[in-house]
């Protein structure tokens, strides 16, 4: 029996694991992944973290730019595809490239849907305080996210979580799904099931959504931070200079306004809307390093109180 031919699309880091558990169980003719993009402060053209991981594997790699394109459908025709699997690709693929797959497209989404369908699941689950999140494996539909879905697998989420380490583990959650299912999807037998219950959308962050606002209680600036990392990244101001937030600690009760900022040998306190304090452990000032809290605000002096904004 001939082996169905298979494409992979992703981009970013988290799409690697899923791409190699593929790549241990069947042949892959081609990876898809957005073109390479400057990067740092150099603005060096990097390639993407799927790109790199195809090459080390030996897979031929296609980066279109748009799908729209005339030459990226005659190329994506030309491999005679059967599947693909997609994770964290970053397009929205056209319907004639849908229908041309016998054995369909399918999405390793990074949320249990239909909670948080869109472009930024999990920085959503944090923000709202979800007890969990995972993946959900579903097919692809021309509608945004809606697809039937064939299994989810589940994790708690942790009040020390953030974004960037949870998808670390749901990558490789994502992996361990498709290991799991790709023999039904390769033989076409799997029974994916419409989505029921209430739905919610994670659209794509931006940088307003950064600034902390200390009249809030603490536990949802706490999620904040946790949820914007590593980017657009929480951020307070402090007499006019911008100080992003990169890493919290536990709460603690507070007499200080809500915005002032206490800090002594004990740490770098936050008051809040609530009557508790955020504890500050890592800030960044413009232009520098991350650093300790303390460190960061040695400007300020060795200890200090002022009101952030």
């Amino acid at each position: 029996m001939t082996q169905p031919r298979v494409a992979f699309l992703g981009t970013p880091a988290v799409a690697v694991p899923a791409l190699e558990a593929l790549a241990r169980a069947v042949q892959v003719e081609a990876v898809f992944c957005n073109p390479d993009r400057p990067a740092g402060r150099g603005r060096v053209l990097t390639a993407p973290p799927v790109k790199v991981a195809a090459e080390a594997l030996g897979l031929p790699v296609h980066q279109p730019l748009k799908w729209k394109e005339p030459a990226t459908r005659e190329r994506w025709d030309s491999l005679h595809l059967d599947l693909a699997i997609v994770v964290a690709y970053g397009h929205i693929l056209p319907t004639w490239m849908l229908v041309s797959l016998p054995l369909g497209a399918w999405n390793l989404h990074f949320s249990l849907l239909p909670r948080w369908r869109g472009a930024s699941p999990v920085n959503f689950a944090l923000l709202e305080g979800d007890a969990e999140t995972g993946v959900s494996l579903m097919r692809v539909s021309p509608g945004l996210d809606e697809g039937p879905v064939v299994a989810q697998s589940r994790r708690p989420i942790l009040d020390t979580d953030d974004t960037e380490g949870l998808l670390v583990r749901l990558a490789h959650d994502a992996a361990a799904l498709l290991a799991e299912h790709l023999p039904g999807l390769l033989a076409g037998t799997v029974a994916p099931v419409a989505q029921t219950g209430p739905t919610t959308y994670a659209p794509k962050l931006d940088k307003g959504m950064a600034r902390m606002d200390p009249s809030r209680p603490a536990v949802v600036l706490h999620r904040q931070v946790r949820a914007l990392q590593p980017w657009p990244a929480a951020e307070i101001s402090l007499e006019g200079q911008v100080l992003k937030v990169l890493n919290v600690g536990p709460l603690q009760a507070t007499a200080d306004a809500p915005g002032t900022l206490r800090w002594d040998k004990s740490g770098a306190y936050l008051a809040c809307g609530d009557g508790q304090a955020l504890e500050l452990t890592a800030l960044q000032r413009a232009g520098k390093p991350v650093q300790p809290a303390l460190q960061a605000l040695q400007p300020w002096g060795a200890h200090g109180s002022k009101v952030c904004s």
